[in-house]
């Protein structure tokens, strides 16, 4: 089948992009004949991936890229001579979207009120009404049950147009340490941290978003050892650190860290996301046997049956209630937070990325396309 891809950068960033690869990688295997359009496309993409690419020159004003792309896809898509095309990002003429990021009406109003305003976010929520209500996108493809209601519920023209399809993940990749405590010993000392206490793990490209504020405001009572990876901290986070005194419990971990070693060696992965449509890491971490603390914000809840493979956060904003719950993760018995890891990656097994793209073209090939 020949098939169109629509997003405006092929690089390896956040977890959308890292996904979006992947996914084509894996439609290439199976015999499909791709035909890419973006702005942007890293070399070694484009060594891997054996598409055909039609690039989309980027406009150097930022604000006006988004508006450029959907406008310049939308003419391109024209000439592509394709079966079907998916798009992924703000584009509005696809046959199908896919809202990996989830609903940015929502994530907007968690933005601060100068950012909310900018005409660059004006612009996205003005894309967003037009792809769910504009009526040339035939059907949507929601990576959580929660994104899809919401969706569906802002935008009456997404309204019985909506799928889930569950985010896939590597678990021959993201899997449990074969020899748990040598390998929690290895890296606990490799990262200073004491090896007699708990061990938490955060990740994360957007500390505010993702929760780190209220985060490390509970930590100042809590006896245990906080990682944090992803995007290094900046003077605000070091800042706020050095005043709660946490930095005996705190490890900053270099974004040169390999995230499989500490999903393998911490104790509890901490997620008190204000916004997130399926967060990777809560699926990689699940995978990789280590049972969580999970904000309800995020879709990836579909996943967490509280108090069997994981503990839901029903409000991350609220320090003392985050502050109960990490303690409670921290009191039970260790038997008993393995069995929760077992779970954890039970639930993680079914989603394959054989499964994934067989219930894409289960969608296409229900007559959606073209």
């Amino acid at each position: 089948m020949r098939i169109g891809l629509f997003y405006h950068q092929f690089i390896r960033a956040g977890g959308l992009e890292n996904y979006l690869i992947e996914f084509a990688s894996r439609l290439e295997a199976a015999g499909h004949e791709l035909h890419i359009v973006t702005s942007r496309l890293a070399p070694d993409v484009g060594q891997k991936l054996k598409a055909q690419w039609h690039m989309i020159l980027r406009p150097q004003f930022p604000m006006l890229r988004m508006w450029h792309f959907n406008h310049a896809a939308r003419l391109k898509l024209k000439d592509l001579g394709t079966e079907v095309n998916l798009g992924f990002g703000r584009t509005t003429a696809q046959d199908f979207h896919r809202a990996g990021g989830g609903c940015h009406a929502l994530y907007s109003k968690l933005l601060p009120w100068w950012k909310r305003y900018t005409a660059k976010n004006l612009l996205e929520l003005a894309l967003e009404r037009k792809l769910y209500n504009g009526g040339r996108t035939k059907h949507f493809v929601m990576n959580s049950a929660r994104v899809a209601a919401q969706i569906q519920g802002l935008y009456p023209g997404a309204r019985d147009k909506c799928s889930v399809i569950y985010t896939a993940v590597d678990t021959d990749i993201f899997k449990p340490s074969a020899h748990r405590e040598n390998h929690r010993q290895i890296i606990l000392r490799s990262l200073s941290t004491d090896m007699n206490k708990p061990v938490a793990l955060f990740v994360s490209l957007s500390h505010r978003r993702k929760g780190l504020d209220t985060l490390l405001q509970a930590w100042t009572k809590i006896d245990a050892t906080l990682w944090i990876a992803g995007r290094e901290l900046d003077g605000h986070y070091l800042g706020m650190i050095e005043k709660l005194g946490l930095k005996p419990k705190v490890r900053a971990i270099p974004p040169t860290n390999n995230l499989t070693d500490l999903y393998q060696a911490a104790d509890w992965f901490v997620h008190p996301t204000l916004y997130d449509a399926c967060a990777n890491t809560v699926l990689q971490s699940m995978a990789s046997g280590l049972p969580g603390l999970i904000s309800v914000q995020d879709g990836a809840v579909d996943h967490i049956r509280d108090g069997e493979n994981g503990f839901m956060l029903y409000h991350p904003t609220d320090m003392e209630e985050l502050r109960e719950r990490i303690t409670q993760a921290f009191t039970i018995p260790e038997a008993q937070r393995q069995t929760m890891g077992t779970k954890a990656r039970e639930a993680m097994l079914p989603l394959t990325w054989e499964a994934h793209v067989a219930d894409w073209m289960k969608l296409i090939k229900a007559g959606f396309g073209k």
